[in-house]
């Protein structure tokens, strides 16, 4: 037993350090809704702490997941399995507004586990690692892809290594003895994506994960890293160099799931799913040849999608495709840097509605330089391109966008909110007020869009028209809890910048 400098630090090295991975309860990260309209937005697993859990594992160390979201408890109520379990290892991942949810955990983690090494990573930490370690419950952060750098902290703290001699390892912010943070040069980023093993399952009850478009039980997946588009609004920071996990491999999991989980449905998080057609078609004849049946929906961009890569997507079991469209002009788009077309938008969706397949629309309400005739006409956009469902968003100038740095130069935000909102562990999310908009026209506009699209009589008539009509009325059923928690919010003036998808949402 070696004890380091840092009086909480006790490093046990008889054996292999056990390393447990705590996700936080991401109510925290939907805003203003309340637990019961959050809970009807659908709870997801952790594919970035299970997969780091697997990659551990597959090197000899014991590890543990406490999902505190979907288990429905908060931090406190897990101290007795932290203690119990006993770490000398703790990783947490956040996301930026999760900050305050993962600052909780770790107060918490430093009381029941007080000479466990926490370390912190996620997208939040690409961004500002060295401000979050200045909180000293953290001791070190992991920046950008973590599976090399993680294993090369659990290598050194089985090796007995106390904090003071980890002060040194590539893509992580750490603390001096002296209490000073420093920020280590960058990792390279991996290559090879297809050694990481693939998410660890039997560490997550896929049953008790739900959404409500969603078969049950269901399970996510990514098969890529990196995007090469540099959309104004978006903060994915970690690569824009892609790169692919191999057909053979995704569709290994693929089958894991169904034939051991009993998984009925997977949703593909890529930031683009459908980018190469020979990668789709092998995809595709990969997943026939096998035999599955499980469903599948992705996420793509409008121009990645033509009538070939749908209807071999479609026969392989596509259910439902998410689409960023984000605007109804072609001048916004533009100022977005979104880098399509109102008219490509307009024929993706039309392939997809003609070869029988579910669609989703995600809309932004209020960017900058947009004037009111711009959101009118996204309204009407929505409602006129065939979409099966749609989410909208008041558009929020995220950490590390040229979104925030427009608005910051224009004085929409103060100073470097997102960085004092790190340090200080919270704050109000600020509205992008503009000289167009303020923050009440802002959520008036986002439930004029909700209402406009999902009270049209063709869109019910449509759905009810469906074999599985009943089901997707229920959805809607459910979707207007969520409905009622954004007007109440806006009636009360709370912070409203939830969106119900992923792109141009905080």
């Amino acid at each position: 037993m070696q004890t380091a400098r840092f009086p909480h630090t006790e490093v046990h090295v008889a054996k292999k350090p056990k390393v447990l991975f705590i996700k936080y309860h991401e109510a925290a990260d939907q805003q203003p809704l309340s637990k019961k309209a959050a809970e009807k937005l659908g709870i997801f697993p952790s594919l970035a702490l299970a997969g780091l859990a697997a990659w551990i594992r597959q090197h000899g160390y014991p590890v543990e997941l406490i999902d505190l979201h979907v288990e429905n408890i908060y931090p406190q109520q897990a101290a007795d399995r932290v203690r119990e379990f006993d770490p000398q290892i703790v990783a947490l991942t956040s996301k930026t507004l999760g900050w305050p949810a993962v600052l909780e955990i770790a107060m918490m983690v430093r009381e029941a586990a007080p000479n466990a090494i926490i370390v912190v990573g996620g997208p939040h930490m690409s961004i500002y690692a060295k401000d979050s370690l200045s909180w000293d419950i953290f001791d070190i952060a992991v920046v950008n892809d973590g599976e090399e750098t993680f294993l090369e902290i659990c290598e050194r703290v089985e090796q007995g290594c106390g904090l003071e001699d980890m002060t040194d390892i590539l893509g992580t912010c750490a603390r001096l003895p002296s209490g000073e943070v420093i920020q280590n040069p960058p990792r390279p980023v991996p290559r090879d994506i297809n050694k990481y093993p693939m998410t660890a399952w039997d560490l997550i009850p896929t049953s008790d994960y739900h959404c409500l478009t969603l078969l049950k039980p269901f399970a996510t997946m990514v098969t890529t890293r990196g995007c090469p588009w540099h959309c104004g609004y978006c903060s994915q920071v970690y690569s824009e160099k892609l790169r692919f996990r191999a057909v053979e491999l995704v569709v290994d999991e693929m089958e894991y799931l169904e034939k051991v989980h009993g998984v009925r449905e997977i949703v593909f998080f890529d930031e683009t799913f459908t980018i190469g057609k020979k990668r789709m078609r092998k995809f595709a004849a990969e997943v026939q040849r096998r035999g599955l049946t499980v469903k599948f929906n992705i996420r793509a961009r409008v121009d990645t999608v033509d009538r070939e890569v749908v209807r071999a997507l479609k026969k392989a079991g596509l259910r439902s495709i998410h689409m960023g469209v984000e605007a109804g002009t072609d001048r916004v788009l533009k100022i977005m840097n979104k880098q399509i077309t109102r008219e490509q938008t307009e024929r993706a969706f039309r392939v997809c509605r003609e070869e029988g397949v579910d669609t989703r629309g995600y809309f932004m309400v209020g960017y900058y330089d947009a004037t009111h005739e711009d959101v009118e006409d996204m309204i009407k956009f929505a409602s006129g391109i065939g979409l099966d469902w749609a989410s909208f968003s008041v558009a929020t100038a995220l950490p590390a966008t040229d979104l925030y740095r427009i608005a910051q130069e224009r004085g929409y935000v103060e100073g470097d909110f997102w960085k004092q909102y790190t340090i200080d562990g919270g704050g109000d999310i600020p509205q992008l007020e503009t000289e167009t908009f303020t923050a009440e026209q802002l959520r008036a506009y986002r439930t004029k869009a909700y209402m406009s699209f999902y009270l049209r009589p063709d869109l019910i008539r449509r759905k009810l028209s469906k074999a599985e009509g009943r089901d997707e009325l229920m959805e809607m059923l459910g979707g207007a809890t969520v409905l009622k928690e954004i007007v109440k919010a806006q009636v009360m003036k709370r912070i409203p910048s939830v969106g119900l998808g992923k792109w141009g949402t905080v």
